[in-house]
């Protein structure tokens, strides 16, 4: 019998339930009333917490969906007044175990069933059994499924800590998938997502709630902090109601499920306008002048913080490597910057070569006040450990320095010491990976070794390698970088939960080493030309989906972000722990997924990076359109939906200078304004103007451009046939040299192709 969702129902193997809840002034419920699943449009009537209810439940097939029914559940006051009342929907599954897949997207892998770690924040390895090269994956205390299968189990969010409300699950053992798709919520609040596990895990209910009231919450690394969830006042006529889809399909492995999830996560917010504030080249004049400005320090190089915050003490404010834009935000600086900004970028590659990198070969992660800190975040001047994620992103962004300086001037050669140093970074890392067969986390900046291993934390690597073999000429270089990309698709990619990107979630699953191991497999694509890293990186790509918001949330209107009209879509997710939307990917444009769009055609990678390219300007806080109080040219990484920092923070920001900010430099420069192809027709636009076709013929392809904004724009223009597209790579620094269409505010201009 075929997965879908009613041959599993009529089957036996799900069961539907309906629950109304009365809560009393408290987030326990202290009654309930199960209701018999009748999937039949006429109302029920329920007495229940002092009034008379009508239920109706619906569900329908979903014509374009053969894999999907749609459901609709209504609970409405006929006579009397319900207090702190709400509704579930649940969904029994009686064939589950502990080895289901459960996807939260954002917010749960694998149901974040790891070992636990109870830390204050930042948290950081210290148990002797988490060291040395071959630790358990450990998270710290965040909303999961117990991995002890002797105990119950229980996560209970809102929909406020996903990407795309809902759930989903693998089932390997009866190899199908199911998915649940909601709304965020309604008049009475977010909705809430629920699962439980008996102690056997031999049951589970999955279930969607109006509105969610959950019995404790989540704040920074707790999950125990007393609700403050109420349930709903309903008067007479006042009603709750949850829609949904459901969906269940065969699936041999998880990359299934990330697969269809992918393909319907919009199916019912539908998709998002494009909404113009500030184009890119606009921003970059604000974002120059602050770094100019703020994030320059005297002793040579490119801060990561703002002035104000390095000459206060706060070393990780001043210089760190990589992950937060140390040696990241001098490739803009260096493609489009005022001969100033382009000598500051010079002068940061020369330290992070000499005072920036330990005698072994091994850059420092953090440098202050004239001398190196460890990333040990509480002995930071006793140890010597170093982020892996901090060197891979550094060894792939000294070689897209040496190919742009290169595009500059086809004379340039890197000085010795720079191609030393960049040679020895190399070696290190390939020669960790052959002796240990893995990367780690965090290293020994002196001897090399591996402090904390597991993770995906490395997975910049490969790309870094793969451009130090296009550099030097060297396939030995290219085929370690293929060795580790290997490793990282048999060992994360495929069990689907990707970790240890950033330095302080211990190794929570996260966006951030996701998007890197998608970097390095499409630079493996373009660097050897083999198709076969295209289904690894296409796999990748659907889950860095899951951590992309596919909606614009509702942002309280009162909050800072509901009075600005923030839209949230394009945002993307941290990880686990730290629960917020950011602006942009933490520390990319994205270009991976325009390239990859290029490679295979699949219009899913184009739209995306169409999303989150276009909703990072609206971030950047303006002389003439603050943002939370930040000075201009300042980016805030929160993109609040979750209550994690406060039920008023929602919609909130806090006040300080991010990693967000390099993000929207580098997309300024790695992702197209306007991209056309005459041949086929097919236009793209990224910037913050409009184009439109009004002509296609023999003489070639006509379009009209308007500025829309107040700003002046000018617009970096990729034209290319379809044939160009699909065979020829970008490779690094696509956009250099390419042309630029000028459009002052407001201004509309013609032109043919």
């Amino acid at each position: 019998m075929p997965a879908t969702p009613s041959s599993l129902l009529q089957a036996g193997h799900w069961n539907l339930q309906l629950r109304l809840q009365r809560f009393a002034g408290s987030a326990v419920p202290v009654d309930f009333l199960p209701l018999p699943f009748a999937p039949d449009p006429a109302p029920r009537r329920a007495e229940f917490a002092g009034a008379q209810c009508d239920v109706t439940c619906r569900l329908q097939a979903v014509p374009e969906r053969p894999d999907a029914l749609d459901g609709v559940l209504v609970c409405q006051v006929v006579t009397g007044h319900a207090q702190e009342v709400n509704i579930r929907i649940e969904l029994v599954v009686t064939e589950w175990s502990a080895s289901q897949f459960l996807l939260l997207p954002a917010a749960a892998y694998n149901g974040n069933r790891y070992a636990v770690r109870h830390q204050q924040y930042p948290p950081i390895a210290t148990d002797p059994g988490d060291l040395g090269p071959t630790p358990p994956t450990t998270i710290t205390d965040v909303p999961r499924l117990e991995l002890d299968s002797n105990t119950p189990s229980r996560l209970h969010i809102l929909t406020g800590d996903e990407t795309t409300p809902g759930w989903g699950f693998f089932a390997p053992a009866s190899r199908y998938a199911a998915l649940l798709l909601t709304d965020q919520g309604g008049p009475h609040g977010n909705h809430g997502i629920v699962v439980t596990e008996d102690a056997g895990r031999q049951r589970a209910v999955l279930g969607v709630e109006a509105p969610g009231v959950r019995p404790a919450l989540y704040t920074m690394m707790n999950s125990h902090t007393e609700s403050w969830d109420r349930g709903a006042e309903l008067p007479a006529g006042g009603k709750l109601e949850i829609r949904f889809r459901l969906f269940a399909f065969p699936a041999g492995d998880v990359q299934a499920l990330y697969d269809r999830f992918a393909e319907v996560r919009k199916d019912l917010a539908g998709l998002v306008a494009q909404h113009h504030c500030l184009p890119f080249a606009a921003a970059w004049k604000i974002q120059e002048e602050k770094y100019r400005r703020h994030n320059w320090n005297p002793a040579g190089y490119c801060t990561v913080g703002v002035r104000s915050d390095w000459e206060a003490g706060n070393r990780h404010q001043d210089w760190q490597l990589g992950w937060v834009g140390g040696a990241m935000s001098t490739l803009p600086l260096l493609f489009q910057g005022t001969p100033e900004s382009r000598q500051h970028a010079r002068q940061t590659l020369d330290f992070l070569f000499t005072a920036g990198t330990a005698p072994s070969g091994l850059p420092y992660g953090v440098f202050h006040d004239g001398k190196p800190y460890s990333d040990h975040f509480r002995q930071p001047e006793t140890t010597r450990w170093v982020m892996v994620r901090k060197l891979g992103d550094a060894l792939y962004f000294i070689f897209k320095h040496f190919d742009l300086l290169k595009k500059q001037d086809a004379g340039w050669a890197p000085p010795a010491l720079w191609e030393r140093h960049a040679r020895a970074l190399a070696d290190r890392l390939a020669e960790l990976f052959a002796r240990q067969g893995q990367l780690g986390q965090f290293l020994d900046w002196e001897t090399g070794e591996i402090v904390v291993g597991g993770s995906t934390a490395g997975a910049m690597v490969p790309a870094g390698l793969a451009l130090a073999g296009h550099w030097f000429g060297e396939p030995r270089y290219t085929a370690m970088a293929e060795r580790i990309a290997t490793h990282f698709i048999e060992h994360d990619l495929r069990t689907g939960v990707t970790t240890g990107g950033p330095g302080e979630i211990l190794q929570s699953p996260d966006s951030e080493s996701a998007f890197a191991l998608l970097e390095s497999l499409v630079v493996l694509f373009e660097t050897t030309g083999n198709r076969a890293w295209l289904p690894p990186a296409e796999a990748m790509a659907k889950q860095c989906l899951t951590w992309c918001a596919s909606y614009d949330y509702r942002f309280p209107p009162a909050s800072p972000f509901g009075q600005l009209g923030m839209h949230a879509a394009g945002s993307v997710w941290a990880n686990v722990q730290n629960k917020h939307s950011a602006p942009g990917i933490c520390t990319l444009s994205g270009d991976s997924l325009f390239k990859l769009w290029r490679a295979t055609g699949n219009r899913l990678y184009l739209d995306t990076i169409q999303e989150i390219a276009h909703a990072l300007p609206q971030y950047l806080s303006r002389a003439d359109r603050p943002v939370g109080g930040l000075p201009a040219g300042f980016m805030c990484e929160r993109v609040n939906f979750s209550d994690w920092e406060g039920r008023n923070n929602i919609g909130g920001s806090l006040f300080g200078s991010c990693w967000s900010e390099v993000s929207l430099m580098l997309t300024a420069i790695e992702i197209p304004g306007l991209y056309l192809q005459p041949d086929t027709g097919l236009l793209a636009v990224f910037d913050h103007v409009d184009a439109v076709v009004v002509a296609r013929d023999a003489a070639g392809v006509t379009l009209r451009v308007t500025n829309p904004t107040a700003f002046d724009a000018a617009v970096k223009l990729l034209v290319e046939t379809a044939a160009e597209a699909a065979g020829r790579p970008l490779g690094q620094n696509a956009l250099f040299g390419r042309p630029v269409l000028e459009l002052k505010a407001g201004e509309t201009r013609t032109l043919t192709f």
